[in-house]
């Protein structure tokens, strides 16, 4: 094995967001800043599980090099609370690649490019949050069925359930802080996250972390850091 545990060739899960309807939007200067920012700061918390920064590209496209895909999750979680309202779509590819690796993804080439780019291509046309492409075909359908599924359960949440997902996910809180913090009772808040499935949705993401991670062949070692440690 590699430097990163993959067998043979190194590989990368390339990721490529895109932002909706930005074209559309009557600020789009601002848009841009805030993910400027947003891209900034992923690159500062998960810099050690980076291959290459993120970095805009296209205006309305950003993108980036991930070592370890599970990582992808926390990294897209994050872009995702710093971007509330603005929906965007994301393309993760795993493969090697074709030409020298940079500071920033911009200017290289390779297999985990283009599956990015059919992946997030694929998520605009089936109306998807995430099509990942690169781990095979069996196993990039098994990943997709559930983060179809775990799409179709956050579009039904209420800004009441997101926000408290929110902070329960991200704050490492417990429901009483939550509780408090949104002024209602412990029992509403265990209401809320029982409605939202938010049992169901960790444990999910638990099983994307894991397969992904095991699909691309890392070694467990690798994967014991936590993020901003």
């Amino acid at each position: 094995m590699n430097e990163f545990g993959q067998k043979g060739e190194q590989h990368y899960l390339a990721i490529i967001g895109d932002l909706e309807r930005s074209r559309e939007d009557r600020d789009r200067a601002a848009t841009q800043s805030r993910l400027e920012a947003a891209l900034k700061t992923v690159n500062r918390e998960f810099a050690k599980f980076l291959a290459a920064q993120f970095i805009l590209t296209l205006g309305d496209e950003f993108q980036g090099l991930i070592k370890i895909p599970g990582y992808s999750l926390f990294l897209i979680d994050s872009i995702h609370r710093q971007m509330e309202g603005l929906p965007i779509r994301y393309g993760l590819g795993w493969g090697g690649l074709s030409t020298e690796l940079k500071a920033e993804a911009i200017g290289m080439d390779g297999p985990c490019f283009h599956a990015a780019r059919e992946a997030v291509l694929q998520a605009k046309g089936a109306d998807r949050r995430i099509v990942v492409k690169g781990f095979g075909e069996e196993r990039d359908l098994a990943l997709n069925g559930v983060f179809g599924l775990m799409d179709g359960i956050r579009r039904r949440w209420k800004p009441a359930q997101e926000e408290t997902v929110r902070f329960m996910s991200s704050e490492e809180m417990r429901q009483k802080d939550v509780a408090q913090l949104r002024g209602v009772s412990n029992s509403v808040v265990s209401e809320t996250l029982k409605s939202a499935l938010y049992k169901q949705v960790a444990e999910a993401n638990m099983s994307l972390w894991y397969l992904m991670n095991d699909f691309a062949e890392v070694e467990e070692s690798l994967t014991s850091g936590k993020v901003g440690s």
